[in-house]
């Protein structure tokens, strides 16, 4: 498996607002692959039946998750077409999250908003390509419980950024999905971000079927199923 800049998997670095993280221990012993690739289905969380509290959302660690299934496959992803504003969608069942990736020129800046009725069950946490908080995400990462974030990108080079939507109680569904706006401060028509690749790191290529996408659709970032 692809190693990230530190060169382990193990979490032992301090990391994140609360200090040294925990590996938890997955929930399953059988690891579930999207048919014909190395993407994997991510496990079950038990689902929060009530309303979650900032110790919950620290035991609810889904970034050492993260870093413990990337080392049997990769992390399926959504992309974002870069001229796509907005989309609505829901997280997957039993695991209560999707993760979705925009493409962000050097210097560039982005807002990401998630709204539901059910607002104070969600969460948005920001990633690189190896599943850690990157420059320009620490609000993200330090946030008690964000659902607006914006991020930027200090960089000489476009790269990925990898958004991840948590809805613990599965409020969200068909019926009531999640709306994920992105804000750009660029022009999508006049930015070439077409070489930015999406499946990269830890991340495989699985789109979200169920989501509905709105803005103009534009070429965006090629992806290549692993």
């Amino acid at each position: 498996m692809p190693m990230g800049p530190r060169g382990n998997r193990n979490l032992t670095m301090e990391d994140g607002p609360y200090g040294r993280r925990p590996t938890p221990m997955l929930r399953t012993d059988r690891v579930v692959r999207y048919p014909g690739t190395t993407t994997l289905i991510p496990p079950a969380w038990n689902r929060c039946t009530v309303q979650p509290t900032a110790r919950y959302w620290r035991e609810r660690d889904i970034m050492a998750e993260i870093q413990q299934l990337s080392r049997r496959g990769f992390l399926p992803v959504t992309p974002v077409g870069v001229g796509v504003s907005s989309l609505s969608d829901y997280t997957q069942r039993p695991a209560g999250w999707r993760a979705y990736g925009v493409a962000v020129p050097a210097g560039g800046r982005i807002q990401v908003e998630v709204s539901h009725p059910k607002i104070g069950w969600f969460r948005l946490m920001a990633v690189n390509k190896w599943g850690e908080p990157g420059p320009g995400m620490l609000q993200a990462a330090v946030a008690y419980q964000p659902v607006m974030v914006t991020l930027t990108n200090p960089g000489k080079e476009a790269t990925a950024m990898y958004i991840i939507v948590d809805d613990p109680a599965w409020w969200s569904d068909e019926a009531s999905p999640y709306t994920l706006t992105v804000r750009r401060d660029w022009d999508p028509l006049k930015v070439d971000l077409s070489r930015v690749q999406m499946v990269s790191g830890l991340w495989g290529a699985s789109p979200s079927v169920s989501a509905e996408f709105g803005g103009p659709s534009l070429t965006g970032p090629a992806v290549y199923p692993r």
